[in-house]
C-alpha cells in the first residue's frame, strides 16, 4: 500500500496523515503548514496602514461544531475570529452550521482511501461534509483547499437567498467597521478582495476526487477500457489519486454555490482550478455554481461523468471551463464573462495531450451557453502567458463532443478554434463523431473572426456568423433571439428549449434571470443597460460621456427613501440635491415618527456627479451613507465637467458637495435660550446651503462610513455668505468611519467640521479656496495623518480652528487632537498678500479664540502668513471635560518658510506663548525642507530637514479615544519615500 503525494509546495499538511486511517499515493509529504497569525496586507500601509474600526471581526455566534474550534487570526491588520478547521483529515461527519463562518487552517481533506495496485483505489474512511445555507468557508493562507476524497461527499446546497460561499480571507477584512461590522456574507458580496477588484489566486480552492472513468493512468501500461478500476492519477496540487470503474458514483451535491479568488499558484506549472471534478460521477449533483477570479482555470473536468447546469465562471485567469482525461458529462445552461489580463479561453477542450486517441475519449454535450468578454473586443495579441489570442472555444485535438445553443461574442482570437486529431474509430460507444460536432452557434465580434481553418471542417448546422452582437450585458438582443434553437429532445437530462445562449428570451437582465440572488455581481457580470439601475433610482436619458466604459446613466431621487445600492458598470447623477432618508430628529432613543431612516451604499469604482450647481448629496440624521472605495477603485463624487474633460487646475464650485448630518453634540443651537450642555437634544442647527438640522445627543452617533473616496469640483456658491464645503461633517458622531478621503479644488473649505466627534485618518485636501480643514461649533474628534496641499489663488489656510464666533466660551469646547499633518503649498510663499476674500494672507495654522486641542506632529512649510497664528480667547474654565484645557497645545511641530508677509513662522505675542511652551518645536526658514517623492507625485511632501527629522514625535493615547492613535516615529503626513499611503488612489496631487 502506497501513501497519497503531497499536495505540492507543502498543500498537504503533515498533520493531516497523523489523523489518517489509511493514506494512499506516492511521495513524501512535507510542511507542517501551521499558519499561526497570517498577515494579508492589501494596500501599501504608510501611516499607520489600511485602518480599520477596532481591527477585529467576530463571525461566530453559536459554539462552533465538532471537528472545528473558535480560534483568531490576524489578517490584513484585522483579527478574524470564526471556526477553525484544522489542517488534515475529517474522519468523522460533519456539518458546518449557519450563523458560523469556518477559516481552512491548512489543506482538509473529507475522507480518505486507500489503493492496491490490484484492485485500485478503495474507500476508506467515508466521510460527509454538510454545509448550511448562507454558511461561509475561506481560506487563511494561499496553500489552503478542500479536497473530497473518493468514496466521501460534501453537500454544499444553499439557495438562491443564501449561498454558500468559498473565498480568501482577505475577501473577509472589510467587514471591519466602525460601529456594527458587515456580516461575512455582506463582506465577500462587494466584488472586491483585499481592495482589490482583480484579485486572484489567495487561497487554493475546491478539489472532488471520485471514482468514474478516466483515460490518463499513472501506470502507463493500464488499458483503461480494459481495467478502468486500475486507471488512477494524481490530482493537481498533489489533491490525491481518483479515477475509477463506477460511472455512477456520488460525491454529493454541489448547489447555489460561489468559490471566489481562489487558484493559488504553487510553481509556474502547479495552481488549482476554482473547482477540480477529478473522475467525478454522475450521481454527483452540481447545479448553480460560481467560480469568480480564479488565477488558473475556472472549472475543469478531469475525465469522469459528472454533469451541471447553471454554471457561471467570471474573471477566470486562465480558462473558465476546461476538460480533459476523457469527461463524458454534459452541462446545460453556462455564463463565462473573461476578463482583460491572464485570461485565456471560454472552453478549452481537451482528451489526453500525449495521446489524442486515448479511450474513454472526452465526449461532453454542452447546450446553451454564453461565452463573452467584458474588455470590448480591444485588446488583440498573447495573453500574459504567451498562450495566444483568447479563443472562444479552444477544442484540442481528440476530444469529441457536442455544442449547441451557443453564443460566443468578443473575444480576441478565434471564435472557435479547432485542432485536428490523426483519425481514429473509438472502440467504446460514442454517441457522436469523434470529433465535435455544432449546432445552432452565433458567432460576433471575434478579432480572429467566428473559426480558424481547421473549426470550418467540423461538422455543423445553423451556424451564424453575425457582423455584430446585440447582448444587452449578457443578455440575449434580437440578432441572438433571431437565431432558431437545436433540437435536444434526444439527449437525456437536457431541457429542449426554444433559445440560444444561457437565458432565455424572457430572462432580460439579472434581476428576472437564474442568475438573481445568489450570484457576485459587482465586478463581475454586466448587467442589461435598459435594467441595470439599481432599484430607487432611473435611466437617465443624458449619454455617458465620451472616454468613459460605464454602460449608462443612472439617475438618483430627490429623496433616498429605502436602502440603496449603486453598483458598478452606472454613472449616477445628481438632478437637484438628494437627501438619503428624511431627518429623524436630535435624540436616537426617540426618532421623528414617520421619519425614513435608510442606507446608501456606494460600491468600489463608481463615479457620482452633479449635473448642475446646486446639487448636493445629503444625508439626514438617522441615516447612513456607506462610500466603500477601495485604494484600487475609489468613490468619486465630482463634476459633469470633469467627466467631459473640461475642468481645470483652477475649476471649483460646480456642485454642491456632501454634507452629513448627525445627532452628535453640538454648541451652536438655533434656539438661543437652550443650553448645549445640560440639553444636547435641544442644541440643533440648520445647516449651510438648505442642508437641514444637525446635532443631537448621541456623541457615538454613526452616519456610515466613506473609505478611498474624492469629491472634486464642489462648493457651488449659494450666495455670497452661503457656500458648501467639499464635504461637511454636521454633527457626526464617533462611530461614523473616516478613512482615506480626498477633498479637490472645492470652492469653500475642503473639510468642515461642525460640532460632532467624529475621526477621521488619511485626509488628504488640495487646491480648496478657502480653507482645507476647518472646525467650529465644538467639534470634540480627532485625526491622524493628513496632507493639505494650498494652490495659488482663493486659498485662505491649511487648518482654520474656531469655537463658536459669537461666544469663544460656550460649551462644548471645540477640542480635536490632530497628529501627523503635512501643510504645505505649491506656490513656495510668493504670493503675498489678502486673498480675493480680503481676509489677509494665507496662514499655516488659524487657532481662532475659543478652540482648544492638539496639534501634534506637524509640518507646516510655505506659507504667506504665518505658520501658526493664534487668537488668545478671554480666560476661562470650562466645565465641560477637556484634556488640554481651554487653549490650545502645539508638540513636535515644524514651522519652514512661512510668513513671506514678513510676520515670520509664528505669529507674535500668544501664538509665541503656546508654540515656544514645548522644546521639540522647530521654527526655521532653510532651503527645501521638502522635497518630492520618488512615486510620481508632483507635490513637496517628503520631510528632509535635518532639525525636522531630529524632532521627537507625541505619541500619547487620548483618553476620551483610546486606541485611535498609532504609534508613530515622525512626524508629519508621511514617514518617509516608501511611505505610500497616499499614492495611487488620490486624484491631482
Amino acid at each position: 500500500m502506497k501513501m497519497i503525494s503531497s499536495l505540492r509546495g507543502g498543500l498537504l499538511l503533515t498533520s493531516a496523515c497523523a489523523v489518517l486511517a489509511a493514506c494512499s499515493g506516492s511521495g513524501s509529504v512535507e510542511n507542517a503548514g501551521n499558519t499561526g497569525s497570517v498577515t494579508i496586507n492589501p494596500g501599501n500601509g504608510g501611516g499607520g496602514g489600511q485602518t480599520t474600526a477596532d481591527g477585529a471581526v467576530d463571525f461566530t455566534t453559536q459554539l462552533c461544531p465538532d471537528g472545528t474550534t473558535e480560534g483568531t487570526r490576524t489578517v490584513g491588520g484585522v483579527d478574524i475570529t470564526a471556526c477553525i478547521i484544522p489542517a488534515g483529515t475529517l474522519l468523522t461527519d460533519t456539518t458546518l452550521e449557519a450563523g458560523n463562518a469556518y477559516a481552512l487552517d491548512g489543506t482538509v481533506f473529507v475522507g480518505n482511501s486507500t489503493f492496491s495496485a490490484a484492485t485500485g483505489i478503495a474507500p476508506g474512511t467515508q466521510v460527509t461534509l454538510n454545509i448550511e445555507p448562507g454558511v461561509v468557508v475561506f481560506g487563511l493562507n494561499g496553500e489552503d483547499a478542500l479536497v473530497v476524497s473518493p468514496g466521501s461527499q460534501i453537500n454544499a446546497v444553499g439557495s438562491p437567498s443564501q449561498p454558500i460561499i468559498f473565498t480568501s480571507a482577505a475577501d473577509l477584512i472589510d467587514a471591519d467597521q466602525d460601529g456594527t461590522d458587515l456580516s461575512a456574507m455582506e463582506a465577500v458580496s462587494d466584488g472586491v478582495s483585499g481592495g482589490s477588484s482583480t484579485a486572484r489566486g489567495q487561497w487554493g480552492g475546491i478539489v472532488i476526487n471520485g471514482l468514474a472513468p478516466i483515460n490518463d493512468c499513472e501506470d502507463g501500461t493500464i488499458d483503461p477500457v480494459v481495467s478502468p478500476e486500475l486507471c488512477v492519477k494524481d490530482g493537481e496540487g498533489g489533491s490525491g489519486l481518483y479515477g475509477g470503474s463506477n460511472p455512477a458514483d456520488n460525491s454529493g451535491t454541489l448547489q447555489f454555490v460561489r468559490v471566489q479568488y481562489a487558484g493559488f499558484l504553487f510553481s509556474t506549472d502547479d495552481e488549482l482550478n476554482g473547482i477540480a471534478f477529478q473522475g467525478v460521477g454522475n450521481m454527483t449533483t452540481v447545479d448553480n455554481i460560481q467560480v469568480h477570479n480564479n488565477a488558473d482555470d475556472g472549472v475543469e473536468f478531469f475525465g469522469g461523468t459528472v454533469n451541471a447546469t447553471h454554471v457561471v465562471v467570471t474573471g477566470a485567469g486562465d480558462d473558465s471551463i476546461d476538460w480533459t482525461d476523457g469527461w463524458q458529462g454534459n452541462i446545460q445552461y453556462a455564463l463565462v464573462v473573461q476578463t482583460p489580463g491572464d485570461a485565456n479561453r471560454g472552453f478549452e477542450g481537451d482528451n489526453r495531450g500525449n495521446d489524442n486517441a486515448i479511450r474513454p475519449q472526452s465526449m461532453p454535450n454542452i447546450a446553451n451557453f454564453t461565452l463573452t468578454t467584458d474588455f470590448g473586443n480591444n485588446v488583440p495579441g498573447p495573453d500574459a502567458n504567451g498562450d495566444g489570442p483568447d479563443d472562444g472555444a479552444k477544442l484540442r485535438e481528440g476530444t469529441g463532443g457536442f455544442l449547441a445553443n451557443g453564443i460566443i461574442v468578443g473575444f480576441q482570437g478565434q471564435g472557435i478554434d479547432f485542432d485536428v486529431p490523426g483519425d481514429f474509430t473509438p472502440a467504446n460507444p460514442a454517441e457522436v463523431d469523434p470529433r465535435p460536432t455544432l449546432d445552432s452557434i452565433f458567432l460576433a465580434d471575434n478579432n480572429g473572426g467566428a473559426f480558424d481553418s481547421a473549426g470550418r471542417t467540423l461538422t455543423a448546422m445553423n451556424i451564424v456568423e453575425a457582423a455584430g452582437s446585440t447582448l444587452n450585458g449578457v443578455f440575449s438582443g434580437s440578432a441572438e433571439q433571431a437565431v432558431a434553437a437545436a433540437d435536444l429532445s434526444g439527449l437525456a437530462g437536457f431541457d429542449n428549449v426554444d433559445y440560444i445562449g444561457a437565458f432565455s428570451d424572457s430572462e432580460t437582465a439579472i434581476s428576472n434571470s437564474w442568475l438573481a440572488g445568489w450570484t457576485l455581481v459587482s465586478n463581475a457580470i454586466p448587467d442589461a443597460a435598459n435594467a441595470a439601475c439599481p432599484t430607487g433610482t432611473t435611466l437617465s436619458s443624458n449619454p455617458v460621456p465620451a472616454g468613459r466604459s460605464e454602460a449608462r446613466v443612472c439617475t438618483l431621487p430627490t429623496v433616498v427613501s429605502a436602502d440603496t445600492r449603486l453598483v458598478g458598470g452606472n454613472l449616477y447623477e445628481l438632478d437637484g440635491s438628494v437627501f438619503v432618508g428624511t431627518d429623524a430628529g436630535p435624540d436616537a432613543s426617540s426618532p421623528f415618527g414617520g421619519a425614513v431612516q435608510v442606507a446608501l451604499t456606494i460600491d468600489p469604482g463608481v463615479t457620482l456627479y452633479g449635473l448642475n450647481g446646486e446639487d448636493a448629496l445629503i444625508v439626514t440624521r438617522g441615516s447612513q451613507l456607506f462610500s466603500n472605495g477601495t485604494e484600487g477603485a475609489p468613490v468619486v463624487m465630482t463634476s459633469l465637467a470633469d467627466l467631459n474633460g473640461t475642468a481645470t487646475a483652477t475649476t471649483r464650485g460646480q456642485w454642491g458637495g456632501v454634507v452629513i448630518n448627525g445627532r452628535a453634540p453640538i454648541n451652536d443651537c438655533e434656539v438661543g435660550t437652550v443650553d448645549p450642555v445640560a440639553n444636547p437634544e435641544q442644541c440643533e442647527k440648520d445647516g449651510e446651503g438648505g442642508s437641514g438640522l444637525f446635532g443631537g445627543n448621541e456623541p457615538t452617533d454613526n452616519s456610515g462610513r466613506l473609505t478611498y473616496t474624492q469629491v472634486r469640483y464642489a462648493g457651488f456658491l449659494f450666495s455670497t455668505d452661503d457656500e458648501l464645503n467639499g464635504i461637511a461633517f454636521q454633527g457626526v458622531g464617533s462611530d461614523t468611519e473616516v478613512d482615506y478621503i480626498q477633498v479637490h479644488n472645492n470652492s469653500d473649505d475642503g473639510v468642515e467640521f461642525f460640532g460632532g466627534t467624529v475621526n477621521a485618518k488619511h485626509v488628504v485636501i488640495t487646491g480648496a479656496g478657502d480653507d482645507s480643514i476647518d472646525w467650529t461649533d465644538g467639534w470634540t474628534g480627532n485625526i491622524q495623518y493628513a496632507i493639505v496641499v494650498q494652490t495659488e489663488g482663493d486659498a485662505n489656510r491649511g487648518f482654520e480652528g474656531d469655537n463658536r464666533g459669537n461666544d469663544n466660551a460656550i460649551e462644548p469646547q471645540s477640542n480635536p487632537w490632530i497628529r501627523n499633518f503635512t501643510l504645505t503649498t505649491n506656490f513656495g510663499g510668493s504670493v503675498p498678500g489678502p486673498d480675493a476674500n480680503g481676509d489677509g494672507p494665507d496662514d499655516g495654522m488659524k487657532l481662532r479664540e475659543g478652540t482648544a486641542g492638539q496639534m501634534s506632529n506637524g509640518v507646516v512649510v510655505g506659507f504667506d502668513g504665518e505658520g501658526l497664528d493664534f487668537d488668545a480667547p478671554a480666560d476661562f474654565t470650562p466645565t465641560y471635560p477637556v484634556e488640554t484645557g481651554p487653549r490650545p497645545t502645539v508638540l513636535s511641530t515644524y514651522l519652514a518658510n512661512n510668513g513671506d508677509d514678513g510676520d515670520g513662522n509664528v505669529d507674535l505675542g500668544d501664538s509665541e506663548t503656546i508654540f515656544n511652551a514645548d522644546s521639540e518645536n522647530v521654527a526655521e526658514d532653510v532651503a527645501n525642507p521638502l522635497v518630492a517623492d520618488s512615486d510620481g507625485t508632483s507635490a513637496t511632501l517628503i520631510l528632509q530637514a535635518p532639525n525636522a527629522l531630529a524632532i521627537t514625535p507625541v505619541n500619547t493615547d487620548r483618553p476620551s479615544a483610546p486606541g485611535f492613535f498609532d504609534t508613530v516615529d515622525y512626524i508629519g503626513a508621511i514617514r518617509d519615500d516608501a511611505d505610500n499611503w497616499y499614492v495611487g488612489w488620490t486624484f491631482s496631487l
